[in-house]
């Protein structure tokens, strides 16, 4: 039977190959840009400021699961042209405003998101039953990456739906 010599150079090689492993195991993974950008983010919109006429409260996105659920049809259309059919289900953002103590009416609401994304939404779309706090999507969880709630317009573009949502300023 005939063995197989392998060239000193190659059986070194071969030898450290071995001796440091594939893959780097043990190694922590490397985020990536974008992760990086949104470490912290789901964590930081588990609770959304609410600013009206002064007084800050805060709305704790946990507890929002237990309230009366609302569930909405919609397409999320993009400014790029991509559309997205799906159903979300939350809690109207009229019914959270109330128990908040908002008094009706106001002239608009300023919504701002995590990555800086500011929207403005008027006392007439803001008090739709179609206006809601998403929780889920197509009965699944908001996506991580869109934080814990995202605000879901029904009746309007894309424009007005935001995602990573952190504060509602209340303006008169």
């Amino acid at each position: 039977m005939a063995r197989l010599r392998l060239p000193t150079s190659l059986a070194l090689l071969f030898l450290v190959i071995l001796a440091i492993g594939c893959g780097g195991a043990g190694k922590e993974t490397q985020l990536l840009q974008s992760e990086k950008k949104l470490a912290g983010m789901y964590e930081a919109c588990k609770t959304i400021k609410l600013v009206d006429s002064g007084v800050t409260r805060t709305i704790e996105t946990d507890p929002l699961g237990s309230l009366p659920q609302k569930e909405v049809s919609a397409i999320l259309k993009r400014s790029n042209g991509m559309t997205i059919p799906g159903t979300w289900s939350g809690v109207p953002l009229s019914s959270v405003l109330d128990a908040q103590g908002v008094a009706r009416p106001f002239k608009e609401l300023k919504i701002e998101a995590w990555d800086g994304y500011v929207g403005r939404v008027g006392y007439d779309i803001a008090v739709l039953p179609d206006t809601i706090l998403a929780l889920t999507q197509n009965k699944k969880p908001i996506p991580r990456e869109d934080g814990p709630v995202r605000l879901v317009v029904a009746s309007q573009d894309g424009f007005y739906w935001v995602r990573m949502l952190t504060a509602i300023e209340v303006l008169r």
